[in-house]
């Protein structure tokens, strides 16, 4: 891989990492530049190379988020149990934020924690569709029902409430 596609990568990955708007990878990219003319101008060329359109960005978050799902995987089938904390909220637009997170332990101890997936919930958010998202979340990353030990929740009523609840 060139520098400049490494480049690429570091300055997405930052971009992602503190929730900037893929929009604003254009904007570090000039900044480069009117740095680079100023402090080395002969090597100004070498950051012209860099992309950092707002789809190459949005296409290296991507190429990341995918990386870090393998890994996961990778780490999902040494298990021998696993438990899962779930947590609704809403986010600033109102949506459903259903969070899955996965913690898991292998024969020789080696314990996992990670977020598994942040899934929206779009219309309702009945426990009926709440098992559906995290099925596919647990299919996903080849994880099976029967070693899962646990499942601790946020206390949402579509996650333990009476009647039609997740954990029911």
């Amino acid at each position: 891989m060139s520098a400049h596609a490494k480049t690429s990568y570091v300055i997405s990955h930052k971009i992602a990492r503190y929730s900037k708007q893929f929009s604003d990878g254009e904007f570090i990219k000039e900044c480069l530049l009117d740095s680079a003319e100023l402090i080395f101008p002969e090597e100004k060329e070498a950051f012209e190379n860099v992309p950092l359109s707002q789809c190459t960005v949005t296409r290296r978050i991507g190429d990341t988020a995918r990386n870090l799902e393998l890994q996961l995987q990778h780490r999902v089938v040494n298990f021998d149990f696993f438990s899962l904390a779930l947590d609704e909220s809403c986010d600033i637009h109102d949506t459903a934020q259903l969070l899955i997170f996965v913690h898991g332990i292998t024969t020789d101890f080696k314990i996992t924690e990670e977020l598994a997936a942040m899934q929206s919930m779009k219309g309702t958010t009945t426990g009926n569709d709440l098992f559906t998202k995290v099925n596919a979340c647990l299919d996903t990353l080849g994880l099976k029902w029967d070693k899962l030990a646990g499942v601790t929740t946020d206390g949402c009523p579509n996650l333990t409430g009476k009647g039609v609840s997740l954990l029911k």
